[in-house]
């Protein structure tokens, strides 16, 4: 199916953009980007280690870990950590490098847009990082509901997502023709390593709306290390 006959069949989409997703996952492309990153963690991960050190926390939520980089920094440091991702391979990496230091975490394959498999008020923290954006608007509320739903009251939030600000270095996607916009805010690049999967930018007014019920600690973007949105919060 071309890409045309899947926006003319707008019900279809969140069954066809998981589809995809589940298929680059376990591409080429993200085993190369996933083993660049294995070993590092992002540079704001020691503030919210020594926010969540001062309130004597201990379980933690990697939402879409990859080979978990940062499932492997907070099993260390001695944190009861949760993690799940669309890839089998890149859950099957985390559980080897887990194994290699004699740590552990409660691993799982999981697609992020169906309810999440733990219990209301569950984790001391949730990290979600560089996976939220890649999906339609209404599949972000039900993933934005569901991490609230199972993040306890005071409990803090880490997220990075895709950033709508405009550059010389970032381009107004809607004026280039490698990318069609399928929904406001939401495009799709037309070739590349990242082909028919969606990228949702995001506002800083649209983030205060989304987590409306969180105090923002820290928010920015375009920083050396990522040009999209960083986001520490708190849950009231």
């Amino acid at each position: 199916m071309v890409w045309g006959e899947v926006l003319s069949h707008a019900h279809r989409a969140t069954l066809i953009d998981v589809g995809l997703l589940f298929g680059l996952m376990d591409s080429d492309v993200w085993k190369s980007w996933y083993a660049k990153k294995e070993g590092t963690v992002e540079p704001e991960i020691p503030r919210l280690l020594e926010l969540l050190e001062k309130c004597n926390t201990s379980r933690v939520l990697d939402f879409g870990c990859g080979t978990g980089r940062h499932t492997v920094f907070f099993a260390r440091k001695g944190f009861e950590v949760y993690g799940f991702d669309a890839s089998e391979t890149a859950i099957q990496r985390a559980r080897d490098l887990l194994g290699n230091e004699n740590l552990e975490a409660s691993l799982k394959v999981w697609d992020m847009t169906q309810p999440l498999p733990y219990q209301e008020d569950f984790f001391d923290a949730v990290l979600a990082l560089r996976v939220v954006h890649h999906t339609y608007a209404r599949n972000i509320e039900l993933i934005v509901g569901e991490i609230h739903r199972v993040l306890k009251s005071g409990g803090y939030l880490f997220l990075q997502v895709s950033a709508y600000c405009r550059s010389e270095t970032l381009p107004d996607k809607r004026e280039d023709q490698r990318f069609r916009e399928v929904e406001p805010s939401t495009f799709v690049p037309l070739e590349g390593e990242e082909k028919g999967i969606p990228h949702h930018e995001f506002t800083k007014k649209e983030l205060s709306k989304l987590f409306g019920n969180y105090r923002f600690i820290d928010i920015h973007h375009s920083t050396e290390h990522y040009p999209g949105w960083c986001l520490i919060a708190r849950k009231l």
